[in-house]
């Protein structure tokens, strides 16, 4: 008895605990891989021309199987603590999909969705910052379903100010790129 309840507890801790870690693991990727050698899977993200699909999405079949892999053998070896870990991995997924392809980025035309709560007003703001970059360099805020105080609702004139900031040093790296290549 003693023992069943122990795993369950730990099953619960794992399953918050990948779910909560996947927030750090996901802004390591996006701003070391996805920004850094894996920038040309990414780059069609940044710099979208109306494409219902992206390299960009080959990411979550590599986030999808870290959590089929982990689901899958720890129920096949009854190591249910490691299953409740890939859940956590899953329950990220959906918030991720949920808020980053659906909500903010619309890839779903018929969910339209206006933010009303001072979190998502938040991320959405962080979210627009960072995809004010659309090269490589010069990007800022990393997360997905997290997002520093500066981007709450009540600066969204700095905030406005940032992204015009970043789009102009994007445009002057564009132009260097274009003489550079003529």
């Amino acid at each position: 008895m003693t023992t069943t309840i122990i795993r369950v507890a730990i099953s619960i801790i794992a399953f918050v605990g990948a779910a909560v870690a996947m927030e750090f693991v996901a802004r390591f990727m996006h701003k070391y891989v996805m920004h850094g050698t894996g920038w040309c899977l990414h780059y069609d993200h940044h710099n979208r021309r109306g494409k219902i699909f992206q390299k960009n999405d080959l990411y979550f079949f590599f986030f999808a199987g870290l959590s089929f892999v982990l689901i899958f053998s720890g129920l096949r070896s009854g190591w249910y603590e490691v299953a409740s870990a890939g859940f956590g991995v899953a329950l990220y997924g959906i918030g991720y999909v949920l808020f980053h392809d659906i909500m903010f980025h619309g890839r779903i035309k018929a969910f339209k969705f206006k933010p009303k709560s001072r979190y998502l007003k938040r991320i959405i703001n962080a979210h627009r910052a960072h995809h004010a970059t659309v090269t490589r360099g010069g990007a800022v805020s990393f997360s997905f379903l997290w997002a520093p105080r500066f981007y709450n609702p009540e600066n969204q004139a700095a905030i406005d100010a940032k992204i015009a900031e970043i789009r102009a040093m994007q445009a002057a790296v564009r132009e260097r790129e274009r003489s550079a290549g003529s």
